[in-house]
């Protein structure tokens, strides 16, 4: 089993959420990755958002979820620990910094749990970004052992 913590950022324009495509285009997840051994959570967090998307200001992000996920890798079940901020950017254009990275604006009400990983996330996604309060930050467990992400 591995266990991996990563850190990832929500960020909601004009009824859209910023959302980064999977190798195949199957699903999206939301942007940021992994965070290293030596680093704290928020610093993960930035240096993706720098390498990934080139932003060097995410505002004051704010933790709005904690997701506990298992899925199933080739190599195994993975145990993630997933911390997901509320993050607010200027209004400028946002575009991949890596290659092999596909980035979209995604309407809201198409973000179900058939195209989001985590799928448990979804949900709360739209509500948040239609307004909604929710008690933060919210804890979440994702149980997806049947597909290979």
């Amino acid at each position: 089993m591995l266990f991996r913590v990563t850190a990832r950022c929500l960020l909601l324009r004009d009824g859209h959420v910023l959302v980064q495509l999977s190798k195949h285009g199957d699903f999206y997840r939301l942007p940021g990755g992994r965070v290293r051994p030596e680093e704290t959570i928020l610093q993960g967090l930035q240096r993706e958002l720098r390498e990934e998307l080139g932003l060097d200001n995410i505002g004051d992000p704010e933790l709005v979820y904690i997701v506990e996920s298992f899925y199933r890798r080739r190599s195994g079940i993975v145990h993630e620990i997933g911390f997901y901020f509320l993050c607010r950017t200027p209004e400028k254009e946002i575009k991949p910094k890596e290659e092999h990275l596909r980035i979209k604006w995604v309407p809201l009400d198409d973000i179900t749990p058939d195209v989001l990983r985590p799928a448990v996330l979804a949900p709360y996604i739209r509500k948040l970004g239609n307004g909604g309060a929710i008690k933060k930050p919210l804890y979440l467990v994702n149980v997806d052992i049947e597909h290979d992400h």
